[in-house]
């Protein structure tokens, strides 16, 4: 029984690493992965490349067809005669001549149409996005189609990081994703205080710093690159 719960502890484990100390089997299981902070640039062919942002993982399907299984990535179709085609989650999205921004967080998924145009399929249901929209979805509903704020779903092509009117709970999550060990929001007040910041992705430290001494956070640094916030 102990050599049991042993193994099916271990199980978990590579399943779901704690804090994300080290990669899951799914992550090692992909085609092309990123790690914490890395981005990376696949061409897959003449028709379509994808600029892989940080904990990012893909299948490729095909040549110009691919499956986003976490993370963050643009993709650009090249004029192909065929549409380019990316599943994520419970969608897919095809494109013939467009430049979009596709994450995928837990069980949404939000793209943005940075150039061009790109059909969302979602349950038998498409819809087109234009140069400036976005569209959220998950397993059980796709949102209506809004303007997606400027340059901030695309800010990390450039090294930045940027928000607006966000919780400061997400912003905590996105310096997660870029920075290693792990930040813990300990203040639940503090994580729904609305704020506006841009940093540089490498100075997620600074950006902690930041919000300090802006939002009056108490900010404990422990070993293993753990910081809380409360």
């Amino acid at each position: 029984a102990v050599v049991g719960a042993l193994a099916a502890g271990v199980a978990v484990l590579a399943l779901r690493p704690p804090l994300g100390a080290w990669p899951s089997l799914q992550e090692l299981r992909a085609d092309y992965r990123t790690g914490t902070g890395e981005q990376r640039q696949v061409a897959l062919s003449q028709q379509m490349t994808v600029q892989m942002n940080t904990q990012t993982r893909i299948n490729v399907l095909a040549p110009e067809s691919i499956e986003l299984l976490g993370g963050e990535a643009e993709i650009l179709a090249s004029g192909a005669r065929q549409p380019v085609t990316v599943a994520a989650g419970a969608g897919r999205l095809l494109a013939q001549s467009a430049r979009f921004n596709i994450r995928h967080t837990g069980d949404a998924v939000c793209v943005t149409c940075l150039a061009g145009a790109v059909d969302v399929v979602w349950q038998q249901r498409r819809q087109t996005l234009d140069a400036g929209q976005q569209l959220v979805y998950d397993d059980g509903a796709a949102q209506a189609v809004t303007a997606a704020a400027a340059g901030e779903a695309s800010a990390w092509r450039t090294g930045a990081l940027s928000f607006v009117g966000k919780p400061l709970s997400e912003v905590v999550d996105e310096i997660n994703r870029y920075r290693p060990g792990r930040v813990l929001l300990r203040n639940a007040e503090l994580g729904r205080r609305l704020v506006r910041m841009r940093f540089s992705i490498g100075q997620t430290d600074g950006a902690l710093a930041m919000i300090r001494d802006l939002y009056g956070a108490q900010m404990t640094s422990l070993p293993g690159g753990i910081v809380l916030l409360s």
